[in-house]
């Protein structure tokens, strides 16, 4: 019997997924049709862009993401079966609704930004935008992405993160490096959210985590979104799902079940799939695994939506100033 929970997925490509085909010469793994289907009640969708020359620092890409926000905030106003998340009293009954799909509207990777461009903020909050990582793989002005090793917060960067909790924002971990994690780790006072990511002790790769830094994100009340990317999964030509299992199993003895959640990834899997596990409609094979594995209905519920519920209630703000 395949098991379907309801899901908060704390990261997808969606929109890049449904407009840049020519990224994805295989299968859909998501779209605003399967959100629905799979039970998804939440989902953090970013606006990625990625420019036709793959320069990351140029700064059309802010052009691209406002672009990226009018679109998922049209998509939500033509359609009674999806909604935006501003605020956390939206979260609980986003998850009873029958039929829909919430989405927290994310920035991966804020990648051309200056001190000059705090009212370009302003106007995408008032849009709805409520999530940002800093950093993607590339460092730019606010810190360190994984791609380098050394480089570290910066004041900007620091700046922006205050912001970003002055305003009940979520801040996300995702893809910072080791110095730029420490030093947002002292910063932030709200539980410390890796929306994607998985155990470095089972995959050696500087996008995943070590038990040092789980721990840190335990010791917060924090949550890391299990990673279903297979380059980050296994870090060879192969993964199963009995390997995704396996970077549970090592999040739950590091950090304990209640700090575990999902982040697929689905829409930005690029560099290969865990076998059987490629799409949003494959996740009941997950489930059922973690079921055979001795991890209860609780446990399953846990990892799905409770834990990620409770640090995104943290995150955000009650109540919504732009109404």
């Amino acid at each position: 019997m395949l098991h379907l929970p309801k899901l908060i997925d704390l990261h997808q490509d969606l929109l890049l997924h449904i407009n840049r085909r020519d990224l994805y010469p295989d299968h859909w793994q998501t779209n605003f049709e399967m959100l629905v289907a799979s039970q998804v009640k939440v989902v953090v969708a970013t606006a990625f862009p990625v420019p036709l020359d793959e320069n990351f620092l140029d700064p059309i890409t802010n052009m691209m993401i406002e672009a990226d926000f009018q679109e998922y905030v049209s998509r939500c106003q033509k359609s009674s079966q999806y909604s935006l998340i501003r605020t956390s009293n939206e979260l609980l009954p986003a998850l009873n609704k029958e039929h829909h799909t919430s989405l927290i509207l994310h920035i991966e990777g804020l990648n051309s930004f200056t001190d000059n461009d705090w009212e370009m903020l302003e106007r995408w909050y008032d849009l709805g935008w409520r999530s940002l990582g800093i950093v993607w793989n590339l460092t730019n002005s606010l810190g360190g992405g994984t791609k380098d090793p050394k480089s570290g917060l910066t004041d900007l960067g620091a700046k922006l993160i205050r912001w970003c909790e002055d305003k009940g924002m979520i801040v996300d971990f995702a893809h910072m490096n080791r110095p730029t994690f420490e030093a947002a780790s002292k910063i932030v006072r709200r539980p410390i959210l890796i929306s994607h990511g998985n155990a470095c002790v089972i995959c050696q790769n500087p996008r995943n985590y070590t038990d040092e830094q789980l721990k840190q994100v335990a010791a917060t009340g924090g949550v890391v979104g299990v990673f279903l990317a297979r380059t980050y999964v296994t870090g060879t030509d192969h993964a199963s799902i009995q390997n995704v299992v396996e970077q549970i199993n090592h999040f739950r003895q590091v950090m304990g079940i209640d700090h575990i959640a999902m982040g697929t990834d689905f829409g930005g899997i690029i560099t290969g799939h865990v076998d059987q596990l490629d799409s949003i409609e494959c996740l009941p094979r997950l489930w059922d695994a973690l079921i055979k594995e001795g991890y209860s209905k609780e446990d399953l519920d846990a990892i799905t939506w409770k834990n990620s519920l409770r640090v995104l209630q943290a995150h955000l703000k009650p109540y919504d100033r732009t109404i």
